[in-house]
């Protein structure tokens, strides 16, 4: 302990250890503000080696509290939420992996939470984003907030950690230049969506199907899973729900009427899901579960 009322950095990351179990400091919610006093001690102690540590810990429980906050949003519907939560999430990895790299045994469950959210996103329904082309007119130093440009540096490098605060570049002042529609977006949040409610809300007209499949059948957001594509066979007493005019299932983009009604059986695209915790509920009969379970 660095003080009576200050736990020391190497305390507060061993108290985030292991955050899939209750104990972990990553579910208590005065946690964060404990990391925050101590690292304003450090900072008035002018301990810079001990701030920097304990900006580790603190960007080590946002990221746990950001996935299980998105687990947690999955589970009530809130899909674009924990679609930004998640994104939340793969920023503060990426800051923490230039300071503070893992261990093979990887006791914050960092390198597990950076795998599952790619699984979480993959599952997603979004394929057209909005990206912004913006011209900067003025950007400033997050750290002593002076002006950055390619004539003028004011000696913080941007990334960096000084005094438990990263340097970033701010856009105080922007104009925007133009929109464009991309697949692969630099800013995941700018999901587009087809239409707008009469309050200028987006409406939300995407199908998350597979991920309401999914996360109804986990019981915690440290319950791990994999997915992959393969092929089901379906018989025609499977298929007798469908009318002719619904889309086929062979994904063929013709209605069931013009293309596989009247086959005996047939091949279509199917997502395995392989749990590896099996969950409290009970499955259909028609479901199985793969794994170590």
């Amino acid at each position: 302990m660095t003080s009576s009322t200050h736990p020391a950095a190497n305390d507060l990351l061993n108290a985030l250890c292991y955050p899939e179990e209750a104990i972990s400091a990553c579910h208590n919610p005065k946690f964060p503000d404990v990391i925050a006093s101590a690292k304003a001690a450090a900072i008035v102690r002018k301990d810079e080696s001990e701030a920097f540590l304990i900006w580790c810990a603190q960007t080590i429980d946002s990221i746990q509290r950001g996935f299980i906050s998105a687990f947690g949003s999955l589970k009530t519907g809130s899909f674009y939420e924990a679609w930004c939560q998640f994104e939340r999430c793969e920023i503060d990895i990426l800051s923490l992996s230039r300071h503070y790299p893992q261990t093979e045994d990887d006791p914050h469950r960092i390198a597990y939470i950076e795998r599952m959210v790619l699984r979480w996103q993959a599952q997603y329904p979004y394929k057209v984003f909005f990206s912004p082309e913006l011209l900067k007119k003025r950007v400033e130093c997050s750290i002593c907030g002076a002006r950055v440009s390619p004539r003028s540096n004011c000696g913080h490098e941007k990334s960096n950690i000084y005094f438990g605060e990263m340097c970033y570049h701010k856009v105080t002042e922007v104009d925007l230049l133009s929109i464009s529609i991309v697949q692969d977006p630099v800013q995941k949040y700018s999901v587009a969506f087809l239409s707008t409610d009469s309050d200028g809300e987006p409406v939300d007209h995407y199908n998350y199907g597979n991920l309401k499949f999914l996360v109804d059948r986990l019981d915690s957001a440290f319950h791990g899973w994999e997915s992959y594509l393969t092929t089901r066979t379906m018989t025609a007493s499977e298929l007798a729900h469908l009318s002719p005019t619904q889309p086929c299932p062979c994904l063929s983009g013709k209605n069931f009427g013009e293309c596989c009604m009247g086959k005996s059986e047939m091949n279509v695209p199917h997502l395995q899901f392989q749990l590896y915790v099996h969950p409290s509920k009970n499955l259909p009969a028609n479901e199985f579960l793969l794994g170590d379970a």
